[in-house]
Order: structure tokens, then C-alpha cells, then sequence
């Protein structure tokens, strides 16, 4: 039988000129669009990520220094350490009823830190102001007194409020708006029992506290906003770092970022304040006067900070 032979098939080779040797222009250009596209979202979460640490570790720093504030009551007598920071000499002893009485006679060994003398290089702490003060026994860590969030080079970020820890608050000055406050039975807690409301009582803040003077680090006595306030209604103010708002801390150890009202609240009050309004005095414009009853603490961070100085013996509604 004859045997058919069949063609064989032919391979069919391409031309090796025709062959894809690389990515097109615009595959290129997909590539590396979303090349940016993850980078940006690994440097927008990456920061927000670094800005939530920062947070948290000067929320820290503040609930430490609560802890130290306990436990320096518990060795003396259920008292708080002063808020103070540098020394008020008015001489005098005997009940509260006397203005003199609110200096506590110089009791100097109860500051929180000891901002005066040798240890101010200026008008900046030195670290020495932290080491002699009453609270380095239960902190004993530098590191504890500056936020990560504060950048200037001072060695203190934080600052107590006024009305915790003395017998009436410091940093009033003098004449009639301070003895209307003192007379008008205004006081300061010096204990825990003593605080009407622990958990709404302010007893920390992150402070900007030098731009008025030369921006340096004028970290001086404590956080006070005046019961009774002048036209500027800022004595003191929060610290603009995050711009949206600040770190605090309450008298019954819990911590809070309190988010600003008024988004441009901190960088008004510091350039009100180097402008002329002295130190760390400012007012917002936004702010109201006492007789605006329509202001309350929705729409004004002044209220807010006022109303947690010192609730429960007086507000402001």
C-alpha cells in the first residue's frame, strides 16, 4: 500500500523585530502616577500617624504629672502642690480672708517648679527650675515637663491651673479686679475633696506662654484664665502647635485633645499678644463681654476653658 506522505507543517517563527522589548509612553506614565499617588497616601498617613503619637505621648506627660500631683497630696496632708512656678513673697498669715493670705506667706517648697533666681537663664527655665520643684520627687524624668508637639527650646511645655492647689488664684496683679475677685468669696482648691467637680476641672494645659516677651521661654506661675476678666479675656492661652487644638488634663487623671472653635484661635492670641496687648494677656475678637448672654460654650473657647477652671463654684453660662 502506497504510504501518503503529507507535507510537514511549518513553525511559524515571528520576527524578532517585532517582538515588545519595554512599557509604552503611557504605561510608563500610569506607573509612575501611581507611584505618587502611593506615596502621598503613605506620607499623609504616615503623618498622621507620627501626629496622633505626638498626641498621645503629651497626653502622657500630662497624666504623669497629674499622678505626681496625687501622690505629693497623699504625703502632705491630702493638699496639692502650688501651680506656681516662681516665688510671690506678700508677707502675712492667718485665715483666707485676706489678700495677703493667697500668697500662702512664700511657702516656696510646694511650687510645682521653682522659676526664679539662678534658675532662670533670662527670662527661660533652666532645667534646674524643674529639679528643685515639688513634683521632680514623683516625676524625676526631664523629659515629662516638655511636650513633643512645643517647638521652641524651653524646657517646660506645661502649666497647672491656677485655682488647684492654692487658696486663691495667682497672677492677678492687683487692685480692684483682684480684690473683687477675693472678697467676692472666689477661692482656690488645695485638695481633690475640695474640687466640686474633679472630672471637669482642668488641671493641665499645654501653655503658650512667651510669645509676648521676646519669644522666649517665659514659662512663668500657672494657667489662669480671670474669674473677673478685663478687656483682654485671655490671661493665658493653649498653645497653637497643632493648630486645631490642644492636649489637656483633668483632675481625676483623665486626658483630652480639645479641638479649637475658632480654628485660628491660637496664632490670633499670639500675635494679639506681641502687638501690644503684654505678655501672655490677649483677647480674641470673637470673644464675648460678660453681658453677652448669646455666647456661651458652643461657639466660644474662651467659655470652654473658663467654665473648667473652676466648676461648680463658679461659671459661666
Amino acid at each position: 500500500m502506497r504510504q501518503v506522505m503529507r507535507p510537514k507543517r511549518m513553525k511559524n517563527h515571528r520576527n524578532p523585530g517585532n517582538r515588545r522589548s519595554g512599557f509604552t509612553l503611557i504605561e510608563l506614565l500610569l506607573v509612575v502616577g501611581l507611584i505618587f499617588i502611593l506615596i502621598g497616601i503613605v506620607l499623609y498617613v504616615g503623618g498622621r500617624v507620627l501626629r496622633q503619637s505626638r498626641i498621645t505621648s503629651c497626653m502622657n506627660n500630662q497624666r504623669q504629672i497629674n499622678m505626681a500631683n496625687f501622690n505629693f497630696a497623699t504625703d502632705n496632708d491630702g493638699e496639692f502642690m502650688s501651680p506656681r512656678s516662681s516665688g510671690n513673697f506678700q508677707s502675712g498669715a492667718g485665715d483666707d480672708s485676706a489678700l495677703a493670705d493667697c500668697s500662702r506667706g512664700g511657702e516656696t517648697y510646694r511650687l510645682f517648679t521653682k522659676s526664679y533666681g539662678g534658675n532662670m537663664n533670662g527670662n527661660s527655665e533652666r532645667e534646674s527650675a524643674l529639679t528643685e520643684g515639688a513634683a521632680w520627687e514623683y516625676l524625676g524624668d526631664l523629659k515629662a515637663y516638655k511636650s513633643p508637639n512645643d517647638p521652641t527650646d524651653r524646657v517646660r511645655s506645661y502649666a497647672i491651673n491656677a485655682y488647684v492647689g492654692e487658696l486663691c488664684p495667682d497672677n492677678l496683679g492687683s487692685g480692684e479686679d483682684y480684690a473683687a475677685i477675693v472678697n467676692s468669696g472666689w477661692r482656690a482648691a488645695r485638695s481633690l475633696a475640695a474640687l466640686p467637680q474633679p472630672n471637669n476641672t482642668l488641671m493641665t494645659t499645654c501653655e503658650e506662654d512667651s510669645a509676648g516677651y521676646n519669644n522666649q521661654g517665659f514659662m512663668i506661675k500657672n494657667w489662669l484664665i480671670n474669674g473677673n476678666p478685663p478687656p483682654q479675656h485671655w490671661f493665658d492661652y493653649p498653645a497653637p502647635w497643632l493648630e486645631d487644638g490642644v492636649t489637656t488634663s483633668f483632675c481625676d487623671g483623665s486626658t483630652l485633645f480639645y479641638e479649637f472653635k475658632k480654628p485660628d484661635l491660637g496664632q490670633h492670641l499670639i500675635e494679639n499678644s506681641a502687638s501690644g496687648s503684654g505678655f501672655h494677656r490677649a483677647y480674641y475678637p470673637g470673644d464675648p463681654s460678660l453681658s453677652a448672654d448669646q455666647w456661651n460654650e458652643t461657639n466660644s473657647d474662651w467659655y470652654w476653658f473658663k467654665n473648667r477652671m473652676l466648676p461648680g463654684r463658679f461659671n459661666y453660662e
